[in-house]
């Protein structure tokens, strides 16, 4: 087969690589950040498409030379995030050939011209070199087929080890640096990097531990204290076993041999919605220095069988050891009673609930379950859990001071006699309290006054009672201004 890259060879192979180069290193060179390493794995990746290239179109082995040997990777011996990350999860060269192409693919683009240039010259290209030829917008996404044709290029041994290699699964993928969305073959998956790596790599921004977009968590961020939480004396006598939990993993308690004691620990708040399940977590969280992640249960719970599963398989390896919260609101979802077997869905979902009661047992962290009714968990679970607080709804002590410190400054109750009613008559939750006054303060601050009424605040307890106890309950309590 006649190369069509023979008469304009330096065009089309050389001259991409040495303007790229001169795009790439004015870019890449910081007084903050080291891309040297970035730089360097880039230029070796276009050596590698060049050898690759000039290859496909020799038509024997004579010609070839048999030199089927790739470029020697570059050495990673600096501390920049991209030799940090090469020896942190000792990528091979088959992983460092993938994520190569995955930062090609999504900043450095015109490193991939030579596909591009030789997908229009030849359309039998596309069946070794695998890869996304877009004709409209002339762009060439790689494949893993892609990365298994720069590694072994004719040589049919090679592509049998590194596709061996490709099944055994990469440790890219493994912690979710490189995607692979394809639902057909495996091999024929465009490489698809984590944004939030290509922004470690240039910036120097770590990644959170939430990072990528099948990660079912994300990090949940307070700045609150527990002063600014009312709670009842005995929900503040309940939760002290957490810190002692928290300051026991950070002294090393879990790793002597004086007991037999797993690292983890599990709590369930439990309590009616509004009571500050999730807000106390939060808070819990920032006390003690650790970083708390909110599952989102609609990426963790799936109808297809072992799905469920394989989300909290990502969820758990990924915090593994990280000295972090995990909190599940809804937990009954997940960890609710098991059921009478009828039929085959009923027993692949009490196996779904037995399976989370040996993993969660496993996490080495602090896991937090909220959930409206304690009795909709799981008995064989409710055994497993080292603490169970209820959150319960504000005593009418309580409530007093949750009015009060929802009272913005410079605003008063037109009596005292007003925040007594409120307090006496209606029991409402932290959030219903937190929600009439935000309205309150609002229409106070429209009306440019300082006063809260009765017949101000009357609207909005009407619309916080419907919302909290619904229509047929939502009548207001007759309030008589007391006279002197």
């Amino acid at each position: 087969m006649k190369s069509p890259i023979n008469h304009e060879h330096s065009s089309l192979i050389k001259t991409p690589i040495n303007e790229k180069t001169e795009i790439i290193n004015p870019l890449l060179h910081s007084n903050t950040v080291n891309h040297n390493s970035l730089n360097e794995e880039m230029k070796w990746l276009q050596s590698l498409i060049e050898k690759r290239c000039k290859e496909l179109f020799l038509e024997d082995d004579i010609e070839l030379n048999r030199d089927y040997e790739i470029p020697e990777p570059p050495k990673s011996e600096d501390q920049s995030p991209y030799s940090i990350t090469i020896n942190t999860h000792q990528l091979t060269v088959l992983d460092r050939i993938i994520l190569a192409l995955g930062i090609a693919s999504a900043h450095y683009p015109s490193i991939l011209k030579t596909f591009v240039q030789i997908e229009e010259s030849s359309n039998a290209f596309a069946i070794e070199a695998g890869g996304e030829y877009d004709k409209i917008s002339r762009s060439f996404k790689p494949t893993f087929q892609t990365a298994l044709f720069l590694l072994a290029g004719k040589d049919l041994s090679l592509w049998s080890q590194y596709g061996a290699q490709l099944i055994h699964g990469s440790v890219l993928l493994k912690n979710d640096l490189i995607y692979n969305r394809s639902s057909t073959e495996f091999i024929h998956g465009k490489i698809e990097l984590d944004t939030a790596y290509l922004n470690y790599f240039l910036s120097g921004q770590k990644p959170q531990l939430d990072h990528g977009s099948y990660f079912p968590g994300r990090l949940y961020k307070s700045d609150l204290t527990m002063e600014d939480i009312i709670l009842e004396d005995n929900v503040r006598d309940q939760i002290k076993p957490i810190g002692h939990y928290i300051k026991a993993l950070e002294n090393g308690f879990f790793k002597t041999d004086d007991h037999s004691f797993k690292p983890g620990f599990i709590a369930l708040f439990y309590g009616a919605p509004g009571t500050g399940k999730t807000m106390l977590a939060g808070i819990l969280a920032n006390a003690y220095g650790i970083d708390m992640y909110h599952v989102d249960l609609s990426q963790v719970v799936s109808k297809y069988i072992g799905e469920t599963e394989k989300n909290l398989e990502v969820l758990f390896n990924r915090l593994q050891g990280k000295n972090c919260m995990l909190f599940f609101d809804e937990a009954d979802a997940l960890f609710g009673k098991r059921s009478d077997v009828k039929d085959a869905h009923d027993r692949y979902a009490n196996q779904e609930v037995s399976y989370l009661l040996q993993r969660i047992e496993k996490f080495d962290g602090l896991t937090i379950l909220a959930s409206n009714f304690e009795n909709n968990m799981d008995d064989a679970f409710k055994r497993r859990i080292d603490i169970s607080v209820n959150v319960i709804r504000p005593t009418e002590i309580t409530r007093k001071a949750l009015w009060e410190h929802y009272l913005p400054k410079n605003i008063t109750f037109e009596s005292n006699d007003l925040l007594q009613h409120l307090t006496k008559e209606y029991t409402y939750t932290g959030a219903n309290i937190r929600n009439i006054m935000k309205n309150v303060a609002m229409a106070l601050h429209d009306r440019n006054e300082t006063r809260i009424t009765y017949s101000l605040i009357s609207t909005y307890l009407m619309i916080e009672n419907e919302k909290a106890f619904g229509k047929n309950q939502s009548r207001l309590s007759p309030f008589v201004q007391k006279t002197e």
